[in-house]
């Protein structure tokens, strides 16, 4: 008969004990305005792009891009405004001050992929009108992400990919009364980039490379083009990296990421070493009849006060399966507070 010390050896199994407690769940956040439908079928929405009227902020747009036909141009209810049919945009930026034929207007820049080239828009500050510039040629192959730069001096830049890794830097210029823009530098990552996003006030550029990491280098156009990884693909941020956009005010300044994969948003501190502060998720707004958020291509973000309920500011999203009603893909508009809230960002801004 067997002991019961070798009984215990004997059914002793030979692995470690594993903990089965599951991550945290990521917490919530409330869209509060859906925008209309883009006029393409399937897979057309894309990536915004908030113009902010510094007259009168609650008059402020938001411009769509529909990868199938076009640029929409929404207000902050979300109803259109305007609709573009230009061809097939990808990316879309906007600058301020841009001086141009004797006066000064602002600049919206899309990535045209039918013409491998830069589209390029006015928005008239006053009637808040958008009108079509024309193209500047590129480069690029297989034109893709888009954003723009505003230097210290008033130079306006407009940073473009190429699915095939490249990044091209065009200063945006007035040639006798016609757009037009200069090369000025070139670099490259190992894979498929997209997203991207220009901190003017740092001279500090992001971008996204999909499958990899978030990286980031000096913006300025006679600077080195050495790159630093801000965050890697991993535990929080899941491949496709897509939309990136920054929330700046005087106290904060934050990154915002779309992290396809899991249907979430990463936020980290916009400024080294770049901490990371968590994630969220869009959910539904059953209350006003918005569905959640997947999928997310582009998003922007902005911290200027536009009146209720965005006071704090506003994040835009693209939502790849819009299903409250079952309709065209659209874009849905979320409070900052609300995610600052989820988040605590408000405790770290007092």
């Amino acid at each position: 008969m067997l002991s019961n010390t070798m009984l215990e050896l004997l059914y002793t199994l030979p692995w470690t004990h594993t903990s089965l407690t599951s991550p945290p769940p990521i917490p919530l956040v409330k869209p509060a305005i859906q925008t209309d439908a883009v006029p393409s079928l399937g897979d057309a929405a894309d990536d915004p792009a908030i113009w902010v009227n510094k007259a009168n902020p609650e008059q402020s747009l938001v411009l769509g891009t529909d990868k199938q036909g076009g640029l929409v141009v929404y207000d902050l209810k979300g109803k259109t405004q305007q609709f573009l049919p230009v061809g097939r945009l990808n990316n879309v930026d906007v600058r301020h001050g841009f001086h141009f034929n004797g006066k000064q207007i602002d600049l919206a820049v899309a990535s045209n992929r039918d013409h491998n080239s830069l589209h390029v828009f006015a928005i008239d500050p006053a009637s808040r009108l958008v009108t079509e510039m024309g193209e500047v040629s590129t480069t690029a192959q297989d034109i893709y992400g888009l954003c723009m730069y505003k230097n210290k001096q008033g130079d306006i830049y407009t940073i473009v990919n190429d699915k095939d890794g490249r990044f091209f830097q065009y200063q945006m210029q007035d040639k006798q009364g016609k757009i037009a823009g200069e090369l000025v530098r070139e670099f490259k990552v190992a894979t498929q980039p997209e997203g991207c996003v220009a901190d003017d006030k740092h001279d500090r550029l992001f971008i996204g490379e999909e499958n990899r990491a978030v990286w980031t280098l000096d913006a300025r156009a006679d600077q080195s083009t050495v790159m630093t990884q801000v965050m890697p693909v991993g535990e929080h941020l899941k491949d496709d990296i897509e939309g990136i956009s920054l929330y700046q005010n005087d106290k904060q300044d934050y990154l915002v990421i779309s992290s396809q994969g899991n249907d979430s948003y990463v936020v980290l501190d916009a400024l080294p070493p770049f901490t990371y502060r968590g994630v969220f998720r869009i959910g539904f707004n059953t209350a006003s009849g918005i569905d959640g958020v997947s999928e997310t291509d582009g998003l922007d973000v902005s911290s200027v006060n536009f009146g209720q309920p965005w006071q704090q500011g506003m994040l835009v999203v693209q939502d790849g399966r819009n299903r409250m009603p079952l309709e065209n893909q659209n874009f849905k508009y979320v409070p900052w507070s609300e995610i600052a809230d989820q988040l605590g960002l408000s405790k770290l801004s007092k």
